[in-house]
């Protein structure tokens, strides 16, 4: 397995970058027809977020959504080239949030499966500044190294999801932001909140490691553009007036990141993975997989 990606990443990086898009907007719209894994979850997710859309633009976005992210997985594979300097700019990071970052001793990145969230360390590694991305640990090992190695860069460490919470906070205070994907179900672990007028739960993580090392939480996203560019912005979350108990503080935070990832997604509702049960598991009793 490590070696047939290794081999598939590396023809991926020596075909021309318009080329290998193609490929993968051909791959998803294959998927949605032949294959469509978790297809029903997908419109299911729809139905509760955009219920004002009929069938027909649901299934434009869908499609779309299949679309984008054949094109997110091959510029995945291509990352080595991008790490490397050696393709042309495909991502722009705007001065104003090279400067925020940098103005910043660590904190919390915080960001969605929205764009191109496997772009978001990587890029900033390239502005010398230091990440350590939070991710989940492969049932292949094999698979799970060779994402890994792709991730990992000279800023940019991989933090596996069971490591601790100990571990994730030595490194925001060694200077490092710490990189969270924070919109799953987190079932009775997370908190309530609203998205898309629905009840969700929200992963603690984030809002619990800015109260305890006081550090600024930067909302990250990296947008495909229509030129199939990547624009990747950050600013940083408004978090005055918080509860003084830390539990509601919690509550708090979680909720004013779900409204602005509401807001961004329905900016760009094509770029979202729609494949999670995001809301309460009972939503989805008898919907199957396909």
């Amino acid at each position: 397995m490590y070696l047939f990606l290794t081999i598939l990443s590396y023809i991926f990086q020596i075909i021309p970058r318009k080329f290998a898009l193609l490929i993968g907007r051909c791959l998803g719209t294959l998927i949605y027809y032949i294959y469509p894994l978790r297809k029903s979850i997908a419109m299911k997710n729809l139905d509760i977020a955009f219920p004002e859309y009929d069938r027909n633009k649901k299934k434009v976005i869908l499609k779309s959504c299949y679309r984008h992210f054949g094109m997110v997985l091959v510029d995945f594979f291509r990352l080595p080239k991008v790490k490397r300097k050696k393709d042309k700019i495909v991502v722009n990071v705007p001065n104003n949030s090279v400067e925020l970052m940098k103005s910043k001793s660590g904190g919390i990145i915080l960001t969605g499966h929205l764009g191109n969230w496997e772009y978001i360390g990587p890029m900033l590694s390239i502005h010398n500044i230091k990440s350590a991305g939070v991710a989940l640990i492969q049932k292949n090992s094999q698979s799970d190294r060779f994402f890994n190695e792709l991730r990992i860069s000279e800023n940019m460490k991989v933090i596996p999801v069971n490591s601790g919470s100990k571990v994730m906070i030595e490194h925001i205070n060694e200077g490092y932001y710490l990189g969270l994907v924070s919109d799953q179900n987190a079932g009775e672990r997370g908190t309530d909140a609203l998205f898309f007028n629905k009840h969700i739960s929200v992963p603690k993580g984030a809002a619990a490691f800015h109260l305890k090392t006081n550090t600024p939480i930067l909302l990250g996203f990296c947008i495909l553009c229509k030129d199939l560019h990547y624009k990747l912005s950050f600013h940083e979350l408004d978090l005055k007036g918080l509860p003084k108990k830390s539990d509601d503080a919690i509550v708090e935070i979680n909720q004013r990141f779900t409204k602005h990832l509401e807001e961004i997604i329905r900016e760009y509702p094509e770029q979202y993975f729609w494949f999670h049960r995001k809301w309460n598991r009972k939503i989805y009793n008898g919907i199957s997989r396909y």
